[in-house]
């Protein structure tokens, strides 16, 4: 019986182990990154006009799917525009084709979908969207990045008011981020 606890032990242990190596090799072929945005958003809606919008993105490779050429690379981003009588939170997740065209210089563009919480006046709506964009991104030598991205936003509508109105848009931001 000793023997048996032992050689499950070892085994645990070495399959834990092996999980935990494997695991950081996942993280390390993510290539997962944060960012901080800022940048104007301007929404197609009467009474509102293009204000200042500000975020967060996380960003990681595909895992699942990569083209012969380029990566695909997920961001999920969190960005905010206030600007009266307009508020809107969009959730994104974007998927860019990236192509490197210079060292440490990338370019992409893709699709997306979100879902945005957006006040008008004094009622708050939610509503699903689907995007298109593209990105540029230039990494220094310590894993910092700088890029800069533009997105055309189209939403469903929503009553607002007893109006249907929808909160399509557009954005471009700059960002800093880290690669880990």
């Amino acid at each position: 019986m000793l023997n048996l606890r032992n050689a499950l032990s070892v085994t645990v242990v070495s399959v834990a182990m092996a999980g935990g190596v494997a695991q950081a090799d996942m993280v390390r072929d993510l290539s997962p990154g944060i960012a901080v945005m800022g940048g104007v958003i301007d929404p197609e809606l009467s009474g509102a006009s293009s204000d200042w919008g500000y975020g967060v993105e996380a960003s990681a490779d595909c895992l699942l799917l990569q083209p012969a050429q380029g990566v695909l690379r997920h961001q999920l981003s969190i960005t905010r525009y206030d600007d009266r009588p307009l508020r809107m939170t969009s959730t994104e997740l974007n998927t860019h084709w990236m192509f490197e065209v210079a060292p440490r210089l990338e370019i992409g563009a893709g699709p997306g979908i979100s879902y945005m919480r957006a006040r008008l006046g004094g009622e708050t709506n939610g509503l699903w969207g689907a995007q298109v964009g593209g990105s540029m991104n230039y990494t220094l030598d310590n894993n910092v990045f700088m890029g800069v991205e533009a997105r055309y936003q189209f939403t469903e509508s929503e009553r607002f008011h007893g109006v249907s109105e929808d909160m399509d848009n557009y954005r471009v931001m700059g960002k800093v981020g880290i690669r880990m």
